[in-house]
């Protein structure tokens, strides 16, 4: 602790227990807390109460309170923990009494344990405090643990989920620091660890559905941070109190049984196919509902050394809400292809049919169906044996459910048909699904299936925007992934025919979400292109490109932005791969050679709005990126012409987009001199008399790009700044290879009066005069980048936020009289 709040703290603790001062903010407290708790982390406790015997003169202030403010005393509770956490800190409260009475019979029995957040705070404080063994030994001499079981049971919700973790801690200590006597059995347990599982297991066997759900919490919390050895002691008890939980219906705290099992997965004496805890989750798999076994479910098919069999029941419990509407919908049909996914339904259908049959459960159960299905196919841990085209089936049945293009007259379809029409929860799960089954194994008919329920979302005009999108998504995914089989170009061509009036007409929508989405879908459309065209040609020839580059001139900005990326994309395909449908975009005078580049340039320099700008600069950036830049326009003029502009701009990110463009520009310039001085490449035109290093910086200085980057790094906008230093440290130690260490390092002052100075001699002197790049590196030596780096790191207001004015804050309290509160940042 630094002299200035060592001498402010007394005072600071005189002000806390002056009941005439009203601290309303309690966030002053968690500041406190968040000091001491970096400065423990530092020095040791005992040293720091020796040096501040104000903070054991506080902690005794408060206990001899008889009603001390509840803030006040939930601080010094963590407080005294914090301090504790130490032998030495522990004792030299301890001698003073602190400790005991802090978290005794005192704290427990006065009127302010009413209040949650003491008994939340005394929760904390011991949290902190057992961390040793005279810790551990107060527990037991002051009855502390009773008090702690007890609160398993407390009316506040806060305050039981913070006791499970305190619970499980003191658990696991007690093993840990009074040892295992060797038993392969509960008793051989420390006397405390017993008596905590014992609470634990007439909690678990009470039949009360709150009490089985804490004491499944603590249990988890225990397994969680068990050794293995202790968790192989733990688990014969545990799996028979679990398989009494069974016998109750409905099963008792089913979410919190899904989250223990699943703990008890990662342990691996329990991975062999053969041991008990598997069959105690099949059972489980069969007791539970789809509802409530979906969280387990999903987890144990992310799990590797699952048995093969608990997968596959996994996988059934999954899909029967799929498999379900799937028999449902095929009632009606003459010819029955799909006999529903499943052989043999894990839980009775008449529950699933149930739960459907219900408006709230038949959304919830059918949207974590298709979002578990989902994240399962992105991460690639669906077991071989899922019948794919039953699952797309489904699903497709699913989405025309949604919109009316099919209706279940069965009994069990007849209600969740009513359920599904325009539920837009159920289509957007649906088309992620729908989505993410594009890596499977392609096949024809599930191709043509796919291809004409998002055709059907695309025309339908009563699609919600967010629902459109999400067409938008699929849609790209099953294009992209077809396009690389020649055996579908068939149904790919089809598709895109049809999409392009539809396209047309969202381009004109009313709604400037849909022109939006629609812009972006024909970007990424067109992002992947085959050399041939097809897209390029099909989006051409109707006159899409067109209506797509117009909207430029759109009274939305994010349209205005996204038909700029959408601009980009066409120019980079038109200009430097031309395919055989180039000719028919040369009609689009924006498009044109000519104007292409002074278009963009017009809404850099004359939109009012930020996203469209920032478009433009990141358009420029992914043509200079790939390459392409000199393929539309002279690079060196164009890059010089965008720092120019965006010097000036009034929007931040539009000057980080240009910095972008800078570090890639240096990047390129770099790359191209060390190619170019390698002994063993051919000649390259390069400037004469010039080292390769020169050469890069004369490329920089021909489009002042360093005039540029290094008046960003005095901008008033922190991000701005920060990047321009982070360039500028990447590019030194090549810049300024084999140089000295200067005496003195500048910063930011020093900086804008050389740049200043640069700029006015640039003015007075002769154009023609060869460019000079000395003034570059003699400016990057003496700059201390390091310095600038570390405080545009932290928080603008990081100097308002320090220890000593936070105390000097509480101290001002003192003098503003009763209704003054502390300014604490």
């Amino acid at each position: 602790m630094d002299a200035e709040c060592s001498q402010l703290l007394p005072h600071v603790c005189g002000v806390l227990v002056d009941s005439r001062q009203l601290i309303k903010d309690d966030s002053i407290y968690e500041k406190l807390l968040d000091w001491f708790k970096s400065l423990l982390s530092a020095d040791p406790p005992a040293m720091l109460l020796e040096e501040n015997p104000c903070l054991v003169g506080l902690f005794q202030q408060v206990l001899n309170m008889g009603d001390p403010d509840p803030s006040l005393l939930a601080f010094s509770m963590r407080l005294v923990g914090m301090f504790a956490a130490q032998e030495g800190g522990f004792q030299c409260l301890q001698a003073n009494h602190v400790v005991q009475n802090m978290f005794g019979e005192w704290s427990y029995n006065n009127v302010t344990w009413k209040d949650a957040s003491v008994r939340r705070a005394w929760i904390q404080g011991l949290l902190c405090m057992v961390q040793h063994k005279q810790a551990l030994a107060l527990l037991h001499q002051c009855g502390l643990t009773d008090v702690m079981l007890s609160l398993l049971t407390d009316s506040s919700l806060f305050v039981a989920s913070a006791v499970n973790g305190l619970v499980a801690h003191v658990f696991l200590m007690s093993v840990t620091l009074e040892g295992q006597a060797g038993s392969r059995c509960i008793s051989g347990l420390p006397d405390m660890a017993q008596t905590i599982f014992r609470y634990l297991e007439k909690l678990l066997t009470s039949h009360t559905p709150h009490l089985v759900t804490q004491s499944l919490k603590a249990l988890t919390a225990i397994f969680q941070g068990s050794p293995d050895t202790l968790a192989d002691i733990l688990w014969p008890k545990i799996s028979e109190l679990v398989k009494s939980l069974l016998n109750h219906k409905p099963v008792l705290g089913s979410p919190h049984l899904e989250g223990l099992l699943l703990t008890l997965t990662r342990f691996p004496m329990f991975c062999s196919a053969d041991n008990d805890l598997w069959m105690v989750v099949k059972l489980v798999l069969k007791e539970l509902s789809p509802l409530q076994a979906a969280f387990l479910t999903f987890g144990l098919l992310k799990i590797k050394q699952c048995p093969q069999d608990v997968r596959l029941q996994s996988l059934c419990v999954l899909l029967q809400p799929l498999d379900c509407i799937l028999r449902a919908s095929e009632d009606n049909c003459a010819h029955v292809q799909f006999r529903g996914l499943l052989d043999e339904p894990v839980c009775d259908p008449v529950i699933v049919e149930s739960l459907l049959s219900i408006k709230s459960s038949c959304i919830g159960l059918l949207c974590q169906c298709l979002g578990h299905l989902t994240d399962l196919c992105d991460q690639d841990c669906l077991p071989t044996q899922i019948p794919h085209a039953s699952v797309l089936h489904s699903i497709v049945s699913v989405l025309q459910l949604c919109i009316g293009q099919s209706v279940c007259t069965s009994p069990a379809g007849s209600h969740f048909s009513r359920f599904l029409i325009a539920c837009l929860r159920v289509q957007r799960s649906a088309l992620d699904a729908i989505g993410a089954l594009s890596v499977w194994p392609l096949k024809k008919e599930g191709l043509e299936k796919t291809y004409k329920v998002l055709s059907a979302y695309l025309e339908n005009p009563e699609t919600d925007p967010t629902v459109l999108k999400k067409v938008f998504q699929a849609s790209l995914k099953w294009l992209q992934t077809s396009y690389t089989s020649a055996e579908h170009q068939e149904e790919n061509h089809r598709f895109l025919e049809g999409l392009c009036p539809v396209l047309m007409k969202r381009l004109c929508s009313p709604c400037w979400e849909v022109r939006d989405s629609t812009l972006e879908f024909i970007t990424y459309l067109l992002s992947f292109d085959k050399e041939d065209g097809d897209v390029l040609r099909a989006l051409s020839s109707s006159g899409l490109l067109q209506l797509a580059v117009d909207l430029i001139k759109d009274p939305e900005s994010y349209v205005r932005a996204s038909a700029v990326t959408c601009m980009g994309q066409i120019a980079k395909i038109a200009y430097v791969n031309p395919t055989p449908a180039f000719s028919s975009i040369l009609s689009i005078e924006a498009l044109k050679k000519e104007n292409l580049v002074p278009t963009l340039m017009d809404i850099l320099c004359q939109d009012t709005e930020g996203f469209p700008r920032r478009a433009v600069v990141k358009v420029f950036t992914d043509w200079l990126i790939k390459g392409h830049m000199a393929e539309i326009h002279d690079t060196e003029s164009l890059v010089s012409r965008v720092l120019e502009v965006t010097l000036g701009d009034l929007d931040w990110e539009v000057k980080v987009n240009a910095l972008d463009l800078a570090n890639d520009y240096i990047t390129q310039a770099l790359e191209m001199s060390n190619y170019q001085s390698c002994p063993y490449t051919a000649s390259l035109p390069c400037n004469k008399g010039t080292l390769p290093i020169e050469d890069a910086l004369l490329r920089c200085e021909h489009v002042a790009l360093f005039q540029f980057v290094l008046s960003c790094l005095c901008d008033c906008d922190r991000p701005v700044a920060l990047k321009a230093c982070d360039i500028l440290l990447s590019v030194k130690p090549s810049l300024c290879e084999g140089r000295g260490v200067p005496s003195e390092l500048h910063r930011t002052d020093w900086l804008e009066c050389t740049l200043k100075h640069l700029h006015s001699a640039a003015r007075a002197g002769n154009e023609s005069k060869e460019l000079d790049t000395n003034w570059v590196t003699d400016v990057l030596e003496r700059i201390d980048l390091d310095g600038m780096k570390c405080s545009l790191s932290k928080s603008s207001d990081y100097l308002q936020e320090s220890p000593l004015s936070l105390l000097q804050d509480i101290k001002a309290t003192v003098c503003g009289g009763e209704e003054q509160d502390a300014d604490c940042y």
